[in-house]
């Protein structure tokens, strides 16, 4: 017997809600695009970073990742978005 009060998830409403918790974490930080830059053109210099700045670029980037695909704006903001 289910509890009227009750709702089953589905695996699609559990992978909904993380990407939109993910997308909802995003903020645009120059700082770790400059990060992400470096990864892309100098990733010789990258991977002598910290291994903490790494794992911030990461979290980073799934974040980013997620609000794209939810079409949400992922650019710099202008001086009348600050």
């Amino acid at each position: 017997m289910s509890n009227p009060g009750s709702h089953t998830y589905t695996y699609e409403d559990r992978a909904t809600a993380k990407l939109r918790l993910r997308a909802d974490a995003f903020q645009y930080d120059s700082a770790m695009e400059h990060l992400a830059e470096m990864k892309r053109d100098r990733p010789e210099q990258y991977d002598q970073m910290n291994p903490l700045s790494r794992i911030s670029l990461g979290h980073y980037e799934i974040a980013k990742a997620a609000a794209v695909q939810l079409g949400r704006n992922v650019s710099a903001p202008t001086d009348r978005e600050v």
